[in-house]
């Protein structure tokens, strides 16, 4: 049995801006209410920042920001933005090795404007000092961002509730949006925050469903072998029409020059008052060039999570996942959290997670431990 270690502590660390799918326990079966994008993530409506300071541990009434400077800023109403700024630093090592120590700056600036008539554009602007790249596979080309780089720019059109179209740069539309970027379904399925490929896509909703269908091409900022270009969509239903029971499938097609990936996924989004589940699994069909050895197999990812609420502003949850990838990529991966997180207030809030990550293959297992403080500004 081979152990690593790994040990992380970051303060005042934002992850990615993306909607918590949670919210299904309070019976909002997807993020239109709360979010402008029908996609979630980006800028809170009015609505939206009423809830986030009322599931904080504070607990108070929104209050907009009635100072002359911020309203002259904002054009009287033109624009909603916001800016995050964060530091972090992490201490890493493996067994018998030394000890790694990184020192990383990150900020976020995030715009809307509307322009009328179901018109608006959207901004999100992104920087760090030490990019974190994923690692790239044989089969899977990862993209190696700048310093700075725009992770959405999009046109939006809504020409009545219900209905929307959107073109620009976006991360591609999922079905659990969690804020972990590690999870398999996520790293392995290019749906981490440096993933903005170019993009046509809609939104068609009711009250009891969502279908999304959308294409996309390369954005520009990945490697000229992983120039993705394909389509797919989502649809998810609530079979109960309560808002606390979601069921979903996601599938994608794309082509690139090392070959072709089909993905077929089937998720659900449980809420029950004061706890909920998050299911998600994932299967990806490979199909390698012959220019690059050839070859076809299976990818499949697993991720499951059960959470529970102590209070408003209180949540425990227990995470499992699994990877599993077919010769001649062969992987086998398991990975075991726990995490709790405190809001504080609508501004602050801290987390705390223990994992183990195993790799049955080789018997490793990596163990992680992890504080962070986030820290934002409301719109």
């Amino acid at each position: 049995m081979k152990y690593s270690r790994l040990c992380l502590l970051a303060l005042l660390s934002a992850g990615p801006l993306i909607a918590l799918p949670n919210m299904i326990r309070l019976g909002y079966p997807n993020c239109m209410s709360c979010h402008v994008a029908p996609q979630g993530g980006g800028l809170l409506n009015p609505y939206g920042r009423g809830i986030d300071e009322a599931q904080s541990r504070r607990a108070g009434e929104y209050s907009p920001n009635a100072l002359p400077l911020l309203q002259r800023l904002n054009f009287n109403g033109l624009f909603d933005q916001d800016f995050r700024a964060v530091m972090s630093s992490q201490l890493s090592a493996t067994t018998n090795g030394p000890i790694l120590g990184l020192n990383r700056g990150r900020f976020f600036y995030r715009n809307i404007a509307t322009l009328g008539k179901g018109f608006r554009t959207s901004v999100i602007i992104d920087g760090e000092t030490e990019p974190i790249l994923r690692r790239p596979k044989p089969y899977e080309a990862a993209p190696r961002p700048g310093l700075v780089s725009i992770s959405s720019a999009m046109l939006q059109y809504r020409p009545k509730e219900g209905i929307e179209f959107g073109v620009g740069r976006d991360a591609l539309p999922q079905g659990l949006l969690i804020p972990d970027q590690t999870a398999f379904i996520k790293s392995r399925n290019r749906l981490g925050y440096f993933d903005a490929p170019t993009q046509a896509k809609a939104f068609l909703w009711g009250r009891r469903w969502l279908f999304s269908p959308f294409l996309f091409a390369p954005s520009g900022r990945e490697p000229k072998l992983g120039r993705e270009r394909g389509g797919g969509l989502l649809a998810e239903l609530d079979p109960a029409g309560k808002g606390k029971t979601v069921v979903g499938l996601n599938a994608l097609r794309g082509s690139d020059q090392l070959g072709n990936r089909n993905l077929t996924g089937i998720y659900t989004r449980l809420g029950f008052g004061a706890w909920g589940i998050l299911a998600e699994h994932d299967l990806t069909r490979h199909s390698r060039n012959l220019a690059f050895g050839g070859g076809i197999f299976n990818q499949q990812a697993t991720y499951g999570q059960l959470f529970y609420y102590w209070r408003e502003w209180l949540v425990t949850s227990f995470i499992t996942e699994r990877l599993t990838v077919q010769a001649p990529f062969q992987e086998r991966l398991w990975a075991y959290k726990g995490e709790v997180g405190a809001r504080m207030s609508a501004n602050w809030s801290v987390s705390f997670r223990a994992g183990l990550q195993r790799e049955a293959l080789s018997h490793v297992y990596s163990p992680v431990v992890a504080i962070q403080f986030s820290a934002k500004t409301v719109n």
